[in-house]
């Protein structure tokens, strides 16, 4: 079996980042529900649905809310394996590092449910004690559950609202929403020419791999490795300037016009209420059912 070496893999990340990136504007260019929106109700329902998520504390509840991701992407035309496929491979990158100490008795003190390793005695540390008996505790499995899907339901929507709409219209209905000029520039500068320094990072090491005829030592690599990121800053930092300067001589002045004001039309504001309305049935069944 073939196997690439770290430089060709490299190369072929470098890539997948702009293909998706490609992708998901052509997604957002697709015919779908969401697509549809108004950019500004958008950006204020997409908004309102992650601070019920944040609201909801029984995983049943940030299940329904998860579901109803997943029927938004059926109705946006959004492919199921590339909406799921962006879902769980970040809810698992940024939840487990949380999740798994939170299992143990350390954190979560409780019930046990499983017995990890047995000490000859308890150990106190400062202001931390670790028990004699390590376990898995019935809570932290409950709060592990519940944790795994906020952050599942949150990303999903974080997802829907990136795939469906293009930046620049993200851009502008900040603006339109009154968030701060310099905000908003640094937003679109950011994503505009993070490609720039992705193909140049790109050509950089295509360029060493055309000139290197035998692999360097780990120090050597190293060492390459680190100039390179020299290089980068420095050239980054003059990227930006020459920008800034063209940007001037063109007749900038601190607000970047559109080329296409938002509109909302009676359908968007349907969707609002809908949206309101289904964030707000949410939190009150989960307030009668805890009860």
């Amino acid at each position: 079996m073939h196997r690439h070496r770290f430089l060709d893999k490299t190369l072929l990340a470098i890539a997948d980042v702009a293909e998706q990136a490609f992708f998901s504007e052509s997604h957002a260019r697709m015919q779908g529900l969401l697509q549809s929106i108004d950019v500004r109700i958008k950006l204020v329902s997409f908004a309102f649905l992650l601070v019920v998520v944040s609201l909801l504390h029984s995983p049943q509840a940030l299940w329904v809310m998860s579901g109803a991701g997943l029927l938004f992407a059926i109705f946006s035309r959004i492919p199921l394996r590339f909406y799921l496929g962006r879902v769980l491979l970040i809810v698992p990158l940024f939840s487990a590092i949380v999740v798994l100490p939170a299992l143990l008795n350390i954190i979560t003190p409780g019930e046990t449910v499983l017995v990890l390793a047995k000490l000859d005695h308890a150990v106190t540390w400062g202001p931390y004690t670790i028990p004699a008996e390590i376990a898995v505790t019935r809570q932290g499995i409950w709060g592990a559950i519940t944790f795994v899907s906020r952050v599942a339901a949150s990303v999903s929507f974080a997802v829907l609202l990136t795939v469906t709409t293009r930046w620049s219209d993200i851009f502008s209905g900040l603006r339109s929403l009154f968030v701060p000029r310099v905000f908003v520039m640094t937003l679109a500068m950011t994503e505009r020419y993070i490609f720039v320094l992705l193909r140049l990072i790109q050509d950089l090491a295509r360029a060493r791999k055309s000139r290197t005829i035998h692999p360097l030592p780990a120090a050597g690599e190293r060492s390459w490795v680190a100039s390179r990121i020299g290089f980068l800053f420095r050239r980054s930092m003059e990227l930006s300037h020459n920008i800034y300067q063209a940007m001037l001589s063109r007749g900038y002045h601190g607000e970047a016009i559109p080329l296409a004001r938002p509109r909302a039309v009676a359908g968007d504001y349907l969707w609002l209420v809908f949206v309101l309305l289904f964030g707000g049935i949410m939190l009150a069944l989960e307030r009668g059912l805890l009860r």
